[in-house]
């Protein structure tokens, strides 16, 4: 993560070309991010992984460090929220569309269930409810195709790049922090953090394009084994620190 140039992916990303391209956010911008997320001064914030000697030099009862999941949810959606504002604005659906579009997975899923606990295959009745199965995804493709499309393409990749990057950097320099002052913290861990990072990320890519972008983010790290957690809340019109607080003791 640390060799990744966030404005140089920008700038030569296609996909981000067509319309959400956005100002790189700078190191210290996400200094603030950590710093208020561990509501200290920035100066407490070090930009990079402390040595022994710099640890050594630190009065570990200057400063007590409380990192909690509901804390730091806030300033990380606050770094990427102009990315997520745009993506809804060219691709989200409305509250009603996502209802209509839910409720047509699940008549899809119904169907296709009822064919596969058919006792004799292949007989007219399953052709019937093909037929029918064909005509529902016809009716989903024609009314959000377009939609779900567009922002699976940007959600798939290249706007979980943009999104990600300054959550991770911004975890990144709470956890040196934490180290700085000696404190043991799940998030000193690289994949903790990545697993983290990506939640945040999956849980407001739902609340803006519905559950059709599942498919296209449940391969993200520690996105799967939590994507049924992550889409009850969003259905449950839980906030996106709630479940993510939620998701985050599964992981």
């Amino acid at each position: 993560m640390d060799n990744f140039d966030l404005r140089k992916y920008l700038a030569n990303n296609p996909l981000l070309n067509e319309g959400l391209i956005f100002e790189a956010i700078s190191d210290d911008e996400i200094e603030k991010a950590a710093a208020a997320a561990l509501n200290v001064s920035v100066d407490d914030i070090p930009d990079h992984e402390p040595t022994e000697e710099e640890k050594a030099k630190v009065d570990e009862s200057a400063l007590t460090l409380a990192i909690t999941i509901a804390g730091l949810i806030p300033p990380a959606l606050n770094l990427v929220g102009g990315i997520a504002n745009k993506a809804k604005e060219m691709f989200g659906l409305s509250d009603e569309e996502k209802i209509e579009l839910e409720k047509l997975d699940k008549l899809i899923k119904g169907k296709e269930k009822y064919i596969e606990d058919l006792d004799v295959k292949d007989s007219p009745k399953e052709k019937e409810e093909r037929e029918k199965i064909e005509a529902l995804k016809k009716q989903r493709d024609e009314k959000f195709g377009t939609k779900i499309g567009n922002m699976a393409k940007h959600a798939g990749h290249s706007l979980h790049e943009a999104y990600t990057y300054p959550i991770r950097k911004m975890l990144q320099f709470i956890a040196w922090t934490a180290e700085m002052f000696g404190k043991k913290t799940k998030l000193q861990d690289e994949k903790y953090r990545e697993k983290l990072a990506n939640i945040i990320y999956a849980t407001a890519m739902f609340s803006v394009a519905g559950y059709g972008v599942a498919s296209h983010i449940k391969h993200l790290v520690g996105v799967g084994p939590v994507l049924t957690t992550l889409a009850d809340g969003v259905k449950a019109g839980k906030s996106i620190a709630d479940i993510v607080k939620d998701a985050a003791l599964l992981i």
